[in-house]
């Protein structure tokens, strides 16, 4: 899969689904290639206008865990170009050097870009250009209007 492949997919599955900009958490750590992303973050308007409770995000970080754990590109192929070397709920607020803050019960995954590999050395890549900022549960969920 060339990089601009991957730059269209991305394009074209998720520009659709954003009504609005939301706000990217994302720590970067180029020496050892990983880089740490907000998955869900509680009581918060999502880029879909919706909110999840602290106790949901939590119980969906434990279902990922348990069942799941494998990266997925763009919501169209599971790939092991990704590691994802911890997916934890943030036991307390935290500061990045940058200033932002990670609020507590936050969805946090480190994921790691093997040298090894093509596919994740592209997306690497993307990660350091910012072309790739953030990550998505793809999951489903029963909505409720509670306006």
């Amino acid at each position: 899969m060339e990089i601009e492949d991957i730059k269209k997919a991305l394009s074209e599955v998720l520009s659709p689904l954003f009504k609005k900009q939301s706000s990217i958490i994302k720590s970067v750590d180029n020496e050892e290639r990983r880089a740490l992303f907000v998955a869900m973050e509680p009581d918060v308007y999502d880029a879909h206008n919706d909110i999840t409770s602290k106790e949901e995000v939590e119980k969906a970080c434990n279902n990922f865990n348990k069942y799941c754990m494998r990266a997925n590109l763009f919501h169209r192929v599971e790939t092991d170009a990704v590691d994802i070397q911890q997916s934890f709920i943030a036991p307390t607020d935290i500061e990045l050097d940058t200033g932002r803050i990670i609020r507590k019960g936050s969805w946090l995954m480190w994921m790691h870009f093997p040298e090894d590999n093509e596919v994740s050395s592209q997306l690497w890549d993307m990660v350091k250009t910012g072309d790739v900022n953030g990550i998505s549960i793809g999951a489903r969920a029963v909505v409720e209007d509670i306006s």
